[in-house]
């Protein structure tokens, strides 16, 4: 073999060899970004859990609440109906603030009179139920964890795909050196570095997990 020939081969070892150490570190990134996006993934997934949890329990109050009112509300009205005021001041001392100020409202709107007064103060504005808006904020956080979990496992599965790229580069890097054909050794050169160029440009895309 002559010097010229040597040193054309020498020059393709040294670029192949380099291209899959790049590659090796490259894969190892990859590999600790996919890790990474999976361990965010599974810690959203139980915020989402815990966050839904919450909005279940706090629902499950509301409801007891609700019928609380509703019974407290009922006795009430037995006395109105039966002209006990001793029944009737009994229940209403015992009205909760909630319920309180939503009689106060739906007796405004002269219910006895007035065709379109809400049938009941349950259907004013002005009952509210504390656990209600509780509940609410619980399940838009649980929403917007399972949401954040979506993205962290597209994120993974972008690194474990570019994994896969920049091993293959690994695998074009080792077997050129099989070939004694320098141009087919050019070849399978030019497709490693062109899969991992792209890989390199894919990955400055993709966000990152910094810890």
């Amino acid at each position: 073999m002559t010097q010229g020939i040597s040193r054309r081969d020498r020059i393709l070892e040294m670029f192949a060899a380099a291209l899959m150490s790049i590659a090796t570190v490259a894969t190892a990134w990859c590999a600790y970004q996919s890790a990474e996006w999976g361990g965010e993934q599974a810690f959203l997934l139980g915020e989402s859990q815990r966050a839904g949890r919450e909005a279940d329990l706090h629902s499950a109050l509301a409801a007891q609440k609700r019928s609380l009112d509703v019974a407290v509300f009922m006795e009430w009205i037995g006395g109105l109906a039966t002209d006990n005021e001793r029944l009737t001041d009994f229940y209403a001392e015992r009205f909760p603030p909630n319920l309180g100020v939503a009689v106060d409202a739906w007796l405004a709107t002269e219910p006895r009179t007035n065709p379109d007064a809400p049938p009941h103060p349950f259907a004013m504005d002005e009952y509210q139920v504390a656990e209600d808006t509780l509940a609410a904020r619980a399940a838009a956080e649980s929403e917007a964890k399972w949401s954040e979990a979506r993205r962290a496992d597209e994120n993974g599965d972008r690194f474990v795909l570019l994994t896969v790229i920049f091993a293959s580069v690994l695998f074009f890097g080792g077997i050129e050196q099989k070939f004694t054909d320098r141009n087919v050794r050019k070849g399978i050169l030019v497709v490693g570095s062109l899969l991992f160029l792209g890989g390199v440009i894919a990955m400055l895309n993709y966000p990152l997990h910094l810890g």
